[in-house]
């Protein structure tokens, strides 16, 4: 799907879990919900990469993001 533009339709995600609530327990609606909550934000902050990281490339920024912190282990700061 890479490239494509992907649309979360989050009244389907509600309709899903209220079709599954009756057929869970307490304990694994919560977990359901807590999946479904990650993957939400998940979703969005992929979304949110792609477009930053597109609008770096149009510019010709290279910005490295993914920094290891142990990298400025002598840093005084």
């Amino acid at each position: 799907m890479k490239g494509e533009y992907r649309m979360l339709d989050i009244v389907q995600v509600k309709t899903a879990l209220d079709t599954l609530e009756p057929l869970l327990n307490k304990v694994e609606y919560h977990r359901l919900r807590q999946d479904v909550g990650a993957g939400i934000i998940s979703f969005h902050e992929d979304k949110s990469e792609e477009r930053y990281r597109a609008d770096l490339l149009a510019l010709g920024i290279d910005m490295k993001l993914d920094v290891d912190i142990s990298d400025y282990g002598d840093a005084p700061f």
